[in-house]
């Protein structure tokens, strides 16, 4: 399998994932590879319609 890449950059300069799937792999892989890094989760981005990663904690009842 695969490993997902980022596919470009967002203009917030922020690493683009091109779908939730991607974006949630990269996550796993991450919290395997070094746990300290801090992301919790992935989120859709409106300006670029990408996926990105974040260490902010989920919002609501997502």
């Amino acid at each position: 399998m695969r490993r997902p890449r980022p596919n470009g950059t967002c203009p917030t300069g922020k690493l683009r994932y091109r779908d939730r799937i991607a974006a949630l792999l990269a996550l796993g892989r991450i919290d395997n590879i070094d746990p300290r890094r801090g992301e919790k989760r992935a989120y859709r981005c409106p300006r670029c319609r990408g996926w990105h990663l974040t260490s902010k904690p989920p919002q609501g009842n997502r």
